[in-house]
């Protein structure tokens, strides 16, 4: 064999080791490295099983399936959403990445045997995420399930017991076009402390502001597992809602006479925050209150009314031979002085009627507020 012949022979022999010994590192790792326990970006843990299952620590599970072996590419099925993320292994084996443009917020790192991710071993827990999608010339958040529980998360820093009761989404119109776009502001309540912290999510960053004081935001937690944002939207258009959506509440509502009920407030719509349906009744019971104050009003302006046709300023006038405001001695059918709450109201209308004829605006105001005074209690029986 020549030398021009042996040198040949070698180079090829050299190359030929080399690519056997240096494989490309882009495609190290296989799907089966996908195996074990990863921090998710939404926070928790996610935790991959050889069976092909998933199972993410809090709040949801599904599926994995090997999409490209050679570059170690897996497709992930949610059970809770139908949410479906395209990933891939990074070359170390260590990272996980987003293979579709539209989720690069998709990622993970490998927990070693300390319990930590193995890139940061003192790394702190991220920020929440903010994904929207185009509604119409605004951005509409999404995926506020896994938000809520990457913000308990954080919330759970503040409080070990904190509770998330109610998330609210507001479309920001600022001057300045930084501060403008979709936030959403999710409520805690510790019930240990009776204390709540707000943490706000926008598309730059989360803040957490805690109330050091008794809050009124409610006691049931939201489930981890509702009506997408969305999903309320599209539903609420469905049924009639118009133009955009500037503001949106989730909230567990105890309408009276009905059970609690999970409820997005879109527009003019109610959707049934579980099963997506239309809600026709006022779950917040603001109407029914409202519809019983008018009604009040009403009663004490017919009493006025009746009072003012008498023409007389004093005593009790009567008209065709009924008193407007009659006494025991009267001989009206009006209930008599017997302590019922019929009575009462009978008399604090009067009381009221005689104050807005015979006395001030000031007479008047104090009585409507029930702070009768002595004085007044001679001079308008309240």
């Amino acid at each position: 064999m020549s030398t021009k012949t042996t040198l040949l022979f070698v180079s090829f022999l050299v190359v030929g080791v080399a690519r056997l010994s240096f494989p490309n590192p882009v495609y190290a790792t296989s799907c089966d490295a996908i195996v074990g326990q990863w921090t998710w970006f939404t926070k928790g843990i996610v935790k991959f099983n050889a069976n092909g299952t998933m199972v993410h620590e809090p709040g949801n599970d599904g599926t994995w399936e090997c999409t490209d072996a050679a570059r170690g590419r897996v497709t992930l099925r949610w059970r809770i959403g139908g949410y479906v993320n395209q990933i891939e292994l990074a070359p170390d084996g260590q990272g996980l990445s987003s293979t579709d443009p539209s989720q690069q917020f998709v990622t993970a790192r490998r927990i070693g045997k300390g319990g930590m991710a193995q890139s940061d071993q003192s790394a702190s827990p991220s920020d929440a995420i903010l994904t929207t999608q185009p509604d119409g010339a605004r951005q509409l958040p999404k995926d506020l399930p896994e938000l809520m529980q990457a913000a308990t998360t954080r919330a759970r820093e503040w409080r070990q017991d904190a509770i998330p009761v109610s998330i609210r989404f507001t479309e920001r119109d600022a001057p300045n076009p930084t501060m403008r776009g979709p936030e959403v502001r999710i409520s805690f309540f510790s019930p240990s402390a009776g204390t709540g912290l707000l943490v706000t999510v926008t598309a730059n960053d989360m803040r957490t502001f805690p109330f050091n004081q008794p809050v009124n935001w409610g006691k049931m937690p939201l489930p981890p597992v509702f009506v997408d944002l969305p999903a309320a939207v599209r539903i609420a258009r469905e049924n009639g809602m118009k133009g955009p959506v500037s503001r949106a509440d989730l909230n567990i509502w105890s309408p009276s006479g009905a059970p609690p009920v999970l409820a997005w407030m879109v527009g003019d719509k109610t959707v049934n925050g579980v099963t997506g349906e239309i809600i026709d009744y006022d779950v917040t019971g603001y109407i029914a209150s409202y519809n019983a104050q008018w009604e009040r009003a009403a009663k004490s302006l017919r009493a006025l009314l009746r009072y003012a046709r008498g023409g007389s300023s004093s005593g009790n006038p009567t008209i065709g031979g009924d008193s407007a405001f009659p006494g025991p001695s009267s001989g009206s059918d009006a209930p008599y002085d017997d302590g019922s709450k019929a009575r009462e109201a009978h008399e604090r209308d009067a009381a009221e009627g005689r104050a807005y004829w015979q006395g001030s605006a000031e007479d008047y105001n104090r009585i409507k507020n029930g702070e009768c005074t002595m004085s007044d209690a001679s001079k308008f029986g309240c």
